[in-house]
């Protein structure tokens, strides 16, 4: 069963890992949107001007703590309230996880049935996230792709 704990410890963190790739992809593609769903136009300039904004950003973005991503995440309006208050919750048990689990702790005080239990818990709330976001970010790139079309850049 140990073993089978620390593979879903794994799991858990590369699918979160890969939650904030999906999150910086987002606000790339947002920061364009948000410009031309507000302007309902785009100039070729300026669409250059935000290219060169957002690889600066993603830069950044490279050394930010999950929780500053999921700040640009509600500033850029990347996901609806609800959707980052889960978002949230899922960084707060990933923390859990990667900065006490292997420490001294209620949970560590518990089985490994307990542990196990709830570690694929987490890991099934992540998955289902990750999926939601995933089909988020494609639709965000459909509607970029289009805006790029439209407008010839």
């Amino acid at each position: 069963m140990e073993q089978e704990i620390y593979s879903l410890v794994g799991r858990i963190i590369e699918l979160v890992q890969n939650i904030e790739y999906l999150l910086v992809d987002g606000v790339k593609m947002s920061k364009i949107l948000n410009v031309y769903n507000k302007y309902n136009f785009v100039s070729y300039n300026y669409y250059k001007k935000i290219e060169q904004d957002i690889k600066e950003l993603t830069d950044e973005m490279e050394n930010m703590t999950f929780g500053k991503i999921i700040n640009l995440v509600r500033t850029y309006e990347v996901l609806a309230s609800d959707d980052i208050e889960y978002l949230e919750s899922i960084l707060s048990k990933r923390n859990q996880l990667v900065h006490k689990y292997f420490k001294y702790n209620e949970l560590n005080k518990c089985s490994e049935e307990v542990k196990y239990k709830y570690l694929t818990k987490f890991h099934s709330e992540s998955d289902v996230f990750y999926k939601y976001l995933l089909k988020i970010i494609h639709e965000m790139k459909q509607d970029l792709d289009k805006v790029i079309l439209e407008e010839g850049l």
